[in-house]
This record gives C-alpha cells, structure tokens and sequence, in this order.
C-alpha cells in the first residue's frame, strides 16, 4: 500500500494512502476519506456520482485595451454531478506555457470535481516579455479567486470559502496571492475578496533562487535576476508570510527532480515558524507531475485538497 508522510509542526508520521482513497472506476473518482462533515457548520463533499459538466473558455479577466477574444485570460468550470452545495476550488497550472495552458490540468480538475468539489481551472497570464508577470500573474489568480467567490453559487457550489490550490508555477503564484498583506486587484470580471481562504501547493517552487526552475523565473518576470530584482523581493514568499492567517497544505513528491521535495521542506518550517496552519504531505515516489495522475499519488493529492477545503470552513467558522 502506497503510503505517504505528513510532516506537522516537525513531526514525521505515516499515513495510509487508504485514508485518502479515491476508488477510480471508468476514469472517474469518489472520495471515501474521514471527516467529510465540516464540525456543526455545514459542508459535506462526498462522492460524486457521474461525469463533471464542464464549461469551457469563461471568460474573467479582460485586460485594459482588449478588443477581441484573444487576449482574454480564461477558465473552466468543472461542475459536479448532484446537488451541492459543493466547496469550491480554483485551480492554478505550472508554467510558463503562455495563454490557455490549463489544459494540462484538467484530468486533476476532473478528479477534484469527483470527489465533490467545484473547480475554476484557471490561466493567468505568465510570460512576463508578453504583459505577463509581475503583477498581471497575481491580479489573474487574486480575481479568478473574485470570480470563483461571486459565482459559484450559480452552479451549485458554496462560495463561503474558496480553497486556492497551485501546481508548479502556479504553487509559487498561488503562495504570493495567499501570503501577501496586499490583495492584488488589476482587471477583473468580478468584484469581492480575492483572498483565498485557504492555500494547497502541489510541486509548488516557494524558492526563487532554486537553480533548477531558474530560467523559467526569467521568462516569467520578463528579465534577469538582476534587472528584475526589486519586483522578485516584492514576490518573494520569504518575504510575506510573517503574519499567520488561512490553512497551507504542501504537497510535494520524494521523487520530483524539477522542484525536489527540500523545497517544501523549508517553506513548511519558515510558515511554521510563524505559526501559520501549515500541514506538508510527501509523496513517497511521487514526481512533479505524477502526483497529479488517477491514481494512488493523485488520490493523496484530492484528500489534501479536500481536507484543505475543510479547514477553510472550520477557520472561517472560528
């Protein structure tokens, strides 16, 4: 049995994948994990029956100047099957790939959907020579947080809370916009809080100075270490987390070789420091892109998720 360790307040301790199990059958998934019900406050996500709806290509930002289509930042919603309300989740890819490069996430969507939750998959605009970057990369993540908020309801999900959850790149964008003590803004379909209410990072790089993503953080400020200086310490999650506020779930495989699991490592012990609610799961095996996959390294993946999704609610909840 695939197990995998959960590293709190710097203790090592095995859990069993079978207490985050999602019994995939005909590609899709259920959630059969513990503590589905939030305390005495509401919100069950359970299992799923049937395939997600999917709604492609909504539009959530339209940035200054844009006059067609193709320069509008888009997202997916994966709406599950039943009645609700289902907790709501927006879901940030890696990069940088440039526009619509959420596509790679959708199979993980498509899980998180079956195991109850709603999913507004989302760009951002991540290519900093293009207008991506700094900040229009944060302001699109902060307003499909917006957007997710004011909308979910429309679709049978609860917008109480929104449980920001980033792979790769999208881990480090999504960890700026949770840290950060200034809600980023920019042109947004959508008007309300666009601060999550919690923070999941999946192979996320919490370090910019990490040798092994270091031409991808050039692509995406737009320069060099040197010319971009001043806007990497603005970004820089070490930087912004000395005031404790919603759960953080890390997540990151013990095989990844793009951003090793030591990375993880010492953010979870800088957010504990400042005794932020922080959990790090590591995924014996498991790579950067396979603890995404429908399987048992997925599986762990969604229970974060959905454990995440619940500590929102009871944080909210006080």
């Amino acid at each position: 049995m695939l197990e995998a360790i959960k590293r709190r307040r710097r203790q090592l301790a095995p859990i069993a994948a079978a207490m985050l199990t999602i019994i995939v059958a005909g590609g899709a998934a259920a959630y059969s994990g513990p503590g589905q019900r939030v305390g005495t406050t509401g919100v069950t996500a359970g299992a799923s029956a049937g395939a997600a709806t999917v709604i492609k290509n909504v539009e959530f930002v339209r940035p200054a100047g844009c006059n067609d289509d193709s320069c509008l930042v888009l997202m997916d919603i994966y709406v599950p099957a039943g009645t609700g309300p289902f907790p709501t989740v927006v879901l940030v890819r890696g990069g940088p790939t440039g526009p619509n490069g959420r596509w790679y996430v959708g199979p993980f969507a498509e899980q998180l959907a079956a195991a109850g939750m709603i999913v507004f998959n989302a760009d951002y605009r991540d290519i900093g020579a293009t207008g991506g970057g700094y900040p229009t990369a944060y302001e699109d993540v902060s307003c499909a947080v917006r957007f997710a908020r004011a909308n979910s309801s429309l679709y049978g999900g609860d917008g109480s809370t929104v449980t920001l959850v980033g792979h790769s790149l999208g881990g480090y964008v999504g960890s700026v916009v949770s840290l950060t003590p200034n809600e980023y803004q920019g042109d947004c379909d959508a008007v309300g809080d666009g601060r999550p209410d919690a923070f999941v990072g999946l192979s996320g790089n919490y370090d910019l100075a990490s040798p092994s993503v270091a031409g991808d953080m050039v692509k995406f400020y737009g320069g060099s270490v040197s010319d971009t200086a001043a806007v990497r310490t603005l970004t820089d999650p070490y930087t912004l987390g000395a005031t404790p506020q919603i759960p953080i779930r890390l997540v990151s495989g013990l095989s990844d070789t793009t951003v090793p699991s030591i990375v993880a490592e010492y953010f979870d012990d800088y957010l504990e420091a400042y005794s932020w609610d922080v959990e790090l799961t590591l995924v014996p095996g498991g790579g950067h892109q396979t603890i995404l996959n429908s399987d048992a390294f997925g599986a762990i993946s969604v229970g974060v998720v959905l454990e995440a999704t619940q500590a929102a609610r009871n944080n909210v909840a006080g």
